[in-house]
């Protein structure tokens, strides 16, 4: 399974330092946050290091509704991409007409630019699949493979698929919306899917066992069906999402990058401290804080990785380069995905409750050591986890005895 850096602002060079450690396998690129010349600037740097790396581009044309308030972070799209990007609203997107111009641009934009795929555009499904907003969200995916097959038929062609937490827990409707993909006259090599939140930090939105069982069967759903499958902004679920069929993950190095929301495109409310920088233990399948990480590195050892990423951590005080701390997550993420994914449904399975069973130990053993954790640190994503399993068996009819 691939994982991509999830790219936005403040890259530097942390993307080309995944790739020459082998950490990621290409990036997902944020025109919000890049201009076209440095894009091109970036992918040669890139393709110089790994000519092999995936080089995509998330066109955010869901931030198209955002933008009609005038004070929209929309960053580069309006100005640098404004041959696609321009505020919409619901009614003029009812038109079929338009959805066709539209992603006619997204996808000459794209074809100009140096990428080894290209993406088409899409709104989010915001409450439910049986929606008008889920209709114009099928009309995207249709023109997206038809306009795709005409204007770039040498290159993959992914389609987006942006549904809210609320559309996915939904499975009767999750399941007719997925009948209609798999019936599309022409359809689209795969799609790029994103699980919206309330906001970046709205950790509990997506650590739920529907939200996340739904993101599995639709992955799961698709793959079956022979589309390729990447995930946007999937952070820890990218293993688990890998272990349902997925192509491929991706994260970056803020939570907003972790986490999709469109809250990233809304005006600024006040200021803010800079996140503690976190380490991501395989053992616990979650992020500790680097103090934390101090004590039970010497009480509870099995919570280290042991990966050449730890090294990162290993001065006075457990406290990291900040601009290292998301190739720490990268090799983490990289580590589970060998673990947990397997080319058979039952072993990956079965690989999932084992390291369900060993997080569970683990958190015993920090539980006697009497080692405080905050509540981001604890373990309260185990059950939603193990529960989403369950759950996704019961769809995908997996029950292995």
């Amino acid at each position: 399974m691939k994982l991509f850096a999830q790219h936005g602002f403040g890259d530097g060079l942390k993307t080309i330092e995944g790739l020459s450690k082998q950490l990621i396998d290409g990036v997902i690129f944020s025109p919000r946050d890049i201009t076209p010349d440095k894009l091109r600037e970036s992918t040669s740097k890139l393709t110089e290091l790994a000519p092999i790396s995936e080089r995509l581009f998330d066109p955010q044309y869901y931030a198209t509704l955002a933008a009609v308030d005038p004070v929209s972070r929309t960053g580069y799209l309006e100005e640098e991409y404004a041959s696609y990007f321009a505020p919409r609203r619901y009614d003029q997107l009812l038109r079929e007409s338009q959805v066709i111009e539209d992603v006619s641009k997204v996808l000459e934009c794209e074809r100009a630019l140096p990428l080894t795929a290209l993406i088409g555009p899409n709104i989010i499904i915001p409450r439910s699949f049986d929606s008008a907003e889920a209709a114009i969200a099928m009309n995207f995916v249709r023109a997206t493979g038809a306009e795709g097959k005409k204007i770039a038929p040498e290159k993959r062609i992914y389609a987006t698929l942006a549904v809210s937490r609320d559309a996915l827990i939904n499975t009767e409707e999750l399941l007719h919306f997925l009948n209609q993909l798999t019936v599309l006259e022409t359809p689209p090599d795969g799609f790029y899917v994103l699980v919206a939140a309330g906001n970046a930090e709205a950790r509990a939105d997506l650590f739920n066992a529907d939200v996340i069982s739904g993101w599995m069967f639709l992955n799961y759903a698709l793959s079956v069906n022979g589309f390729l499958v990447i995930n946007g902004f999937s952070d820890l679920l990218t293993p688990f999402l890998g272990v349902a069929g997925a192509e491929a993950g991706a994260t970056g190095w803020w939570s907003n990058l972790r986490t999709f929301s469109l809250d990233r495109f809304s005006p600024p409310i006040g200021g803010g401290r800079m996140p503690t920088e976190r380490y991501l233990s395989c053992a616990l399948l979650n992020r500790v804080t680097y103090y934390e990480l101090d004590i039970l590195r010497r009480r509870v050892p099995t919570v280290l990785n042991r990966l050449d990423t730890d090294e990162f951590y290993a001065g006075d005080g457990s406290e990291p380069p900040r601009n290292k701390e998301v190739l720490q997550t990268w090799d983490a993420i990289k580590a589970l995905n060998q673990a947990l994914v397997s080319t058979e449904e039952e072993e990956s399975l079965r690989r999932c409750a084992k390291a369900i069973q060993t997080a569970v130990e683990t958190y015993a053993l920090i539980s006697l050591q009497a080692v405080a954790l905050d509540s981001r640190s604890g373990d309260s994503h185990l059950d939603e986890i193990d529960g989403a399993i369950r759950l996704f068996k019961r769809l995908a009819e997996l029950d292995f005895v």
